[in-house]
Formats: structure tokens, sequence, C-alpha cells
């Protein structure tokens, strides 16, 4: 049975959250000031999950969505929203988390906004003729015609990926679109050994996509099928060829304004230490010498005549012995943050430290970290990378 909801507030994961008879409920495509219909449907979290039957009363911040696939695709789940309003929830979600944490946060440098059409990383899933994204909150994959937010040369692959391989054989392939080309990893999700006739077809189809490397396997060992250029990643004068599905900023914008904010914040620092480095997107090229730090076996070696150390920051972080050799430090982790490594930072005597991350709320507890050693967040930059999405980022500078 149906029930009619007040929309109050949009929550982190993009859905919108009403209170009823003492129930919470979370209806996705909906906006904060709506009355609306929805069908309740099974537990999720602390509330009740619902699927949107119709919007009674619309938002005045209500606008046509973008793209076909809105709806039925699992991203982009806000492209109703007017952008002035979705923007400042995004940073809503920043202010929100360091409160929670009690950090005192300065006045924030305007937010980078995402852009249609630049994302130049893309996962989708590949079965017989299908080629495209998962539907929203399911595992049934669907086939996408049209992407919004991806660089179109990125979506070009899409009709080419119907049909490469028998219908039995279902992968993700994993794009990166790199300075020399599209870089494409094809992970089967079970162990399939590929025909003489299977790996025939997929050069002609490497060829027929213009693709620079086309590899086979997972991550951690991938098979090159071809490479008709090698893959390339510009960083100032530095050039890497990155591995196979490594991991890159979603945008090429985003990461040259991430490198800016580095480079400015840490002006004068002679030795840095680039902690969750990757392959050193944030700091190679810059004017100072850098040492990488990184767990990712593939991404150390592809740049480890650049001066990169394996380490796994989560158990074995650098302690404020090691820091002593550094005068600034970068680091970028992923979604769980840095708790350990920021507990030896805030012990150091570093003068300033430079913190990019994609989740505001690991961000905030490893802030009030530092803040509890000493250091004053004294510029924070947010980051929309993630057009239309619950997601958002952002880079930061702490001094001592």
């Amino acid at each position: 049975m149906s029930v009619t909801l007040d929309i109050l507030e949009i929550g982190a994961r993009g859905d919108g959250i009403a209170q009823d008879d003492g129930q919470r409920f979370f209806v996705p495509f909906t906006l904060p000031g709506e009355t609306v219909e929805a069908e309740p449907g099974g537990k999720r979290g602390e509330g009740i999950a619902a699927e949107l039957v119709e919007v009674l009363a619309p938002s005045r911040h209500r606008v046509p969505a973008a793209c076909r696939h809105f709806g039925s695709c699992g991203g982009c789940v806000l492209q109703h929203w007017r952008l002035d309003a979705y923007a400042a929830w995004k940073l809503n979600l920043i202010v929100r988390a360091l409160q929670r944490q009690g950090v005192q946060a300065p006045t924030f440098e305007p937010m980078v906004q995402g852009q249609p059409g630049e994302r130049r990383r893309a996962d989708f899933i590949v079965r017989g003729r299908l080629a495209g994204f998962y539907e929203r909150a399911s595992h049934r994959a669907f086939n996408v015609e049209q992407c919004t937010v991806l660089a179109p040369r990125l979506t070009v692959l899409l009709p080419l990926l119907r049909g490469v391989l028998p219908g039995d054989v279902a992968l993700d392939a994993i794009v990166n679109d790199t300075d020399s080309g599209l870089d494409l990893l094809l992970r089967p999700h079970r162990r399939v050994t590929l025909t003489i006739e299977a790996n025939q077809k997929l050069v002609a189809f490497a060829h027929a996509a213009d693709l620079a490397r086309l590899s086979w396997g997972d991550r951690a060992n991938p098979d090159p099928i071809v490479t008709r250029r090698a893959p390339r990643l510009d960083y100032g004068e530095v050039s890497v060829e990155p591995p196979a599905g490594v991991f890159l900023q979603a945008s090429r914008r985003a990461e040259q304004v991430m490198r800016e904010s580095v480079a400015a914040w840490l002006a004068g620092a002679k030795k840095v230490a680039d902690l969750f480095a990757g392959i050193g997107a944030l700091t190679l090229g810059q004017a100072f010498r850098t040492t990488l730090y990184e767990g990712d076996k593939a991404a150390v070696a592809a740049v480890s005549k650049l001066g990169a150390v394996r380490r796994d920051l989560f158990r074995n972080p650098l302690l404020d012995a090691d820091l002593r050799a550094f005068d600034g430090a970068v680091l970028d982790p992923p979604r769980a943050g840095a708790a350990a490594q920021c507990i030896e930072l805030a012990r150091s005597g570093l003068g300033r430290i430079v913190y990019a991350s994609c989740d505001p709320v690991s961000f905030a507890r490893d802030a009030r970290l530092l803040q509890s050693g000493g250091y004053r967040l004294e510029r924070l930059k947010p980051i929309d990378q993630f057009l239309w999405s619950g997601h958002v980022e952002l880079i930061a500078l702490f001094a001592k």
C-alpha cells in the first residue's frame, strides 16, 4: 500500500528522506519540500526503502533530467535538482561532517563544479549483446545508449563491446582515457581461457575502437591482448605508463586543480612525502622532490624508477622519525581515510600537510586527529568530480 510523504532533506546517498508515524523513509528521485506518493519496500538501515510512485507537489528546484536513462541507471541520481541547490547541498555535506567532529574550518574556496562529458574513467558491464551499467539498487545490467557525464570517446566503446565475446562470458570493462588513448581492461567475472578465435576477435575490436591498449584478466596480473600505443599519463615533464585498470582522478580538470593546489600550498618545500600516492598524480613533475608511498603492487611498479616505495600505510604508517626527512606531505587515501597515518602526522613536526579526500566523514575524523596535534585547517576546496551523485571530494591544507 502506498503512502503520502513529505520529503524533508536529501540523504548522503542522494535519496529523499521523509518521516511518517515515527518511521523514516528513503525515497529516490525526490527533493526537499516535495510531497510524494511512494510504495514502501524492505528495511534499509534505520529506515524503510521506498519506490517513488508520483510527485504530488514538486519542488521549485526540480528540473528536467539530462539523461534518457535517469530513473533506471544506478548513477547520477540527482539530475533532477537545480544546479545551485544541488551544489549547496554538497557543500553542506562537508560542513556537517566537520561540525560533527568539532573541526574548525575556514571559509571554503569556490567549488570545482563537475561538468557533463568530462568523466574520463568508466566501469562497464558486458554480457553478450549487453554493454552498459547496473540498474539502480540492483545487480541487473542494462544497455546504455547515452551517458551524459562520460567523455564521448568512452561511450563510443559500448556498441563495439556488444557481441565481442559469447553471451555466457560476463565481465567488467574498465576503461581509462589516457594522454595517448583509451586503455581498456576486460575483467571476467569467472576464470575464462580465451580461444584463439576469441583473442583474434578482441584484437580486431581494439583496432576498430582505436584503443591504445587492451588487456585481459584482473588488475593484479593482467594479460596484454594488444598494445597499439603505450598508454601514457603526463604530469608536467614526467610521463608514466599506468597499469591496466589503474585508479585515476575522474576528470583531468579536477586533477589539474588539485595539482595546482598542491604546488601553491607547498610552495618552497624541498622534499615531500606523497602518502597513498597511487601513481603520483598529485606530486610527480612538481618543483619539489617527492617520495611516493603506496601499497598497491602494480601502481608501485609503474613508478618504481621515480622514487616509489611499496608500503601499507594502514598497517605500517610513516612514523615521526620517518617524517623528519620531509618538510611537507600530501595524502590521498581511499574512502576509509587515513586514521593510523594521521595519528603519526599529528605527532610530527611537518609544517604543511595537503590532504585530498573522497569522503567528508573520514576526512573530518582525520582532520580532528590533526587538529588535536596542533594543526590548523587553513584552506579547503570542495571538488565535485562525480556530477549529480551523492559523492563529494575536497582538497585541504593543514598548517602547524
